[in-house]
């Protein structure tokens, strides 16, 4: 048996399955029989596994890298100067800077072509811009307040060898350079950073989307590229629309690529903020998929049952699902209980996180009007706690390089500029729909 995946699944494997997927999980590679290969694509695409594809020989036109810049010349050299005299084509598309001249004079230095816009359309349009010009069959997205490795995007394009995938990004990390408590939190906690574990990027899975600063795409697959008509959120827009055309997209965190990050205060907040107001031009966009909180029912009676109070109701539901999960898996897998008490505990905190997450950013207005509305410090006691949860679990995830109370006034900083994104969003949209709860549909529809 092999259970796993997001979302979680178990699958029966033959006695000859078995025997490779051990061999494959040991670090022996996929063979050329159709069946072998048949078996690997079913546990690549259920997130079972993750690939370990070869490094491929590609041809030095294989890939094309576009590089969006606005205004900075000199971030834009330190950019470009990793990829100097490599194999693949750069693309520098100018999205209207006042000093043109002088991007132009960094593009010319590092051998990169250069495009400008008359105007400032957007990273979006400006990446659209250098789409539109690449003639390779793969292309890469580089912001340029990041710092490629040496190898980017060759790390990568192993991936793109699978005709299922249609784009790969790296993890995105802090450049690391800076001092202070700012700096020192996005080491650890960056809004860019989608985790050390390789994913399957699709939404209600770990990974729902990867960020456009850095990700190599065959270019048969974009289409007519990023939406035009989003400032913000154009990559989450773009993952969703290749998911929902039937291609794959991977997250491969082997490979890196730093991003300079923003350390004023106010700087920092204010694009923590913007981040989030893409919500609501989302929302029309894919409905579905951009609520404040998923929630089951189960868990909607739980912790409703926790914040008036009555806990055995929660403790009473977790023993439920513990239950219901071994159950499932009885006589098939060893030590059942203990597994599914457990899983059935990890999944409880886990929605605490998430309800303490909701709480503290986009329904803060809603719990304090509840808190000031009953006058219980019960109640207050037991929001303050769902809170606390979000900050020690993190901090237990994370161990930042902070001390504790600075990291936790920064993590209820970030989740009260997402609250505020969203509500921003939603007011200037008129709809609010992004502040209400929904269940996640089952795993058959996503």
């Amino acid at each position: 048996m092999l259970l796993g995946g997001s979302p979680m699944r178990m699958m029966t494997l033959s006695a000859r399955g078995a025997q490779l997927v051990r061999g494959w999980l040991a670090g022996q590679p996929v063979g050329a029989d159709e069946a072998d290969r048949l078996l690997a694509r079913r546990l690549l695409d259920a997130g079972l596994v993750h690939p370990e594809p070869p490094l491929l020989p590609r041809s030095e036109d294989a890939c094309t890298i576009v590089v969006p810049v606005y205004g900075d010349g000199d971030r834009l050299a330190r950019c470009l100067a990793p990829l100097a005299g490599g194999q693949h084509h750069v693309v520098v598309v100018d999205d209207g800077s006042p000093a043109g001249r002088a991007i132009e004079a960094v593009a010319d230095r590092f051998g990169a072509r250069y495009v400008r816009h008359a105007e400032n359309r957007g990273a979006s349009a400006a990446r659209n811009t250098g789409l539109r010009l690449v003639t390779t069959e793969l292309v890469a997205f580089l912001d340029s307040d990041c710092i490629p490795p040496p190898r980017f995007p060759a790390d990568l394009l192993p991936h793109l060898a699978d005709p299922a995938v249609a784009l790969v990004a790296p993890r995105i990390v802090s450049a690391g350079a800076r001092a202070g408590r700012i700096a020192a939190y996005e080491r650890y906690h960056s809004a860019l950073d989608m985790g050390p574990d390789p994913s399957l990027v699709r939404p209600y899975s770990w990974v729902w989307y990867v960020p456009s600063a850095a990700m190599v795409a065959r270019r048969e697959a974009l289409g007519a590229g990023f939406d035009e008509d989003l400032t913000l959120g154009e990559d989450v827009d773009l993952v969703w629309r290749l998911h929902d055309a039937g291609w794959q997209v991977r997250y491969e965190p082997r490979a890196s690529v730093a991003h300079e990050d923003r350390i004023d205060p106010i700087a920092w907040y204010r694009r923590r903020v913007a981040y989030n107001e893409s919500v609501a031009p989302l929302l029309r966009r894919h409905p579905d998929r951009v609520p404040a909180l998923f929630v089951s029912g189960q868990a909607a009676l739980g912790w409703g049952a926790w914040l008036s109070g009555r806990w055995p109701v929660l403790a009473g539901l977790t023993g439920l699902r513990a239950l219901r999960l071994s159950r499932t898996v009885a006589g098939r897998l060893p030590g059942t209980s203990t597994w599914a008490a457990r899983a059935s505990a990890e999944t409880t905190l886990r929605e605490a996180r998430d309800l303490g997450r909701a709480v503290a950013g986009p329904w803060a207005p809603f719990a304090f009007a509840a808190i000031w509305a009953t006058r219980r410090r019960g109640l207050l006691r037991r929001v303050a706690a769902l809170v606390a949860v979000v900050i020690v679990a993190d901090w237990v995830e994370d161990r930042p390089a902070l001390d504790p109370l600075s990291y936790g006034a920064l993590r209820l900083a970030d989740e009260s500029a997402r609250g505020i994104g969203i509500w921003i969003a939603c007011v200037c949209a008129r709809d609010f729909r992004a502040l209400a709860p929904k269940r996640a549909p089952p795993p058959s529809r996503r």
